[in-house]
């Protein structure tokens, strides 16, 4: 495995991004306080602009305040991933080297783009970005969300650059840990991003989850990864998440930011609405997610 993968074990918190004002602004000290939640919940690391981040409704500059604000908070106590992905290359780039600059841990690449891409403009969209940092690159797959199925042999064309060290994988499909192990030989860490199926991501062998259940309940989710993937108790671990599945299986049916958005303020730590013309949960699915937290055991406030 190469020296850009082995840091990215165990379960890495896909954080939502806070905001007030009716999400037209950043809550920078909110921000704060959830990373200190999460670090307390024992995650291995912090990611900031995944999808439960909203990496799509946010500017440049204010990708930049987060990324920036993140970094000097966690200051070196957990590994910060933060994401770069742009629908421009350049933009990319620009995020990726400012990342770096401020002390991030790793980038994930996300390709947003209008026009589906192809194999070649992928390969080359990554080198580019690649190129222009030390760190850790990832690759992170989620064609339910862009429209841009990376398939493994395209992964393993990407993780031939140096310094691309993992890949979140979060087509839900669980033949492409082998295929993706196998085709790189196994020198990046595979890391699952569809939380519903994650038992099986871990009998499969994945080195870790970027989780976007942390936002609602990570020391839940650290505690399965551990079963699972530390501890090899695959009948306890999958006993443990009959509780949760229902939480992540809800996550993916109406969109993981909602449901974030929606179960922080249910829980009594209200992070503000995801940024229009996303909105959190309609007052039926806040009334059945509010039954299905408190099933896990989770303190409903409201």
């Amino acid at each position: 495995m190469k020296a850009a993968a082995k840091q990215f074990q165990g379960v890495f918190a896909f954080i939502l991004t806070p905001t007030k004002d009716d999400g037209n602004a950043l809550d920078l000290d909110a921000l704060r306080r959830f990373i200190d939640f999460q670090i307390d919940s024992g995650v291995a690391g912090i990611t900031v602009f995944g999808s439960t981040g909203g990496i799509g409704s946010y500017s440049e500059e204010e990708r930049r305040a987060v990324i920036e604000a993140a970094a000097k908070h966690i200051n070196r106590r957990v590994p910060l991933v933060a994401g770069t992905g742009s629908a421009q290359t350049p933009e990319s780039v620009r995020l990726s080297k400012f990342a770096q600059d401020v002390g991030a841990d790793a980038i994930l690449i996300v390709p947003i783009t209008y026009w589906p891409l192809t194999d070649d403009e992928l390969l080359g969209h990554f080198e580019q970005i690649a190129a222009a940092v030390d760190i850790p690159v990832g690759i992170y797959n989620n064609p339910g969300t862009t429209g841009v199925d990376i398939k493994p042999p395209v992964i393993a064309r990407i993780a031939e650059i140096d310094n691309v060290g993992f890949v979140k994988e979060s087509s839900g499909d669980m033949t492409r840990v082998t295929a993706i192990s196998r085709l790189t030989k196994g020198s990046i860490s595979i890391l699952n991003g569809w939380d519903a199926c994650t038992p099986a991501a871990i009998a499969a062998g994945v080195n870790g989850w970027f989780a976007g259940s942390c936002s609602i309940m990570p020391k839940q989710c650290v505690d399965l990864f551990d079963l699972g993937a530390k501890k090899k108790d695959l009948e306890a671990m999958r006993a443990y998440f009959e509780p949760m599945f229902p939480i992540s299986d809800f996550m993916g049916a109406k969109g993981y930011i909602r449901v974030a958005h929606s179960a922080c303020e249910l829980l009594g730590h209200p992070m503000g609405p995801p940024r229009r013309p996303l909105r959190q949960l309609g007052r039926a699915d806040t009334e059945n997610l509010a039954g299905l937290l408190k099933n896990l055991g989770l303190s409903v406030k409201k």
